[in-house]
């Protein structure tokens, strides 16, 4: 089915649509998978979900039936194309400096995003989807991203902490940090 779905989907609507498929079987599974692989913990927790309750209130699964499912979820967990990258991987500083203007927001607090420095659910969803937005990637992925380690990539310096060792802070400090005027970070934080 999958239809009306773009590329950009979010997670919920990807979902959604999975989940009124007329036949939500391993090649369904595999189709989801292959078009929205950010999306795969989810979408593998979703199948398991429906068989599971179609466990529950039809006939229980045959013994074949259960090696598909195993096999499809292994084959899944194990394919080279699951992992999500970084979404700042490929940005080189000019992009960054660019990036920084056209989010409206100093380049200390881009590079604070690039860095992983920032608390992901301190950033208002306005802001996080204006990044993904400007990234050309979900805002599941962007989120995703943040929430890993720290990682230093301004320079080469020796250092006392492992990388990741880092405290994050919040959204709304990274701003007061860059001297951004109060009225526009009360502004930034309003949830609409």
């Amino acid at each position: 089915m999958m239809t009306g779905l773009s590329p950009q989907a979010s997670l919920e609507e990807v979902l959604e649509s999975f989940s009124i498929e007329h036949d939500v079987g391993k090649a369904t599974l595999q189709k989801y998978l292959t078009a929205f692989p950010e999306f795969a913990n989810d979408l593998i927790d979703l199948s398991r979900e429906i068989a599971r309750s179609s466990i529950e209130h039809d006939a229980p699964l045959s013994e074949s039936q259960r090696r598909l499912i195993n096999s499809a979820v292994t084959r899944i967990q194990t394919s080279p194309g699951k992992t999500t990258g970084d979404p700042f991987a490929n940005i080189p500083a000019k992009e960054m400096r660019h990036l920084a203007k056209s989010l409206n927001l100093p380049r200390q607090v881009v590079m604070a995003f690039k860095e992983r420095n920032v608390i992901a659910e301190s950033v208002p969803r306005k802001v996080m989807i204006s990044f993904a937005e400007k990234l050309q990637t979900s805002v599941q992925h962007l989120f995703t991203s943040l929430k890993q380690p720290h990682m230093e990539v301004a320079g080469s310096y020796k250092s006392n902490t492992k990388p990741g060792d880092a405290e994050k802070i919040t959204f709304e400090q990274l701003l007061r940090d860059a001297d951004w005027p109060e009225d526009d970070i009360g502004h930034l934080m309003e949830e609409d």
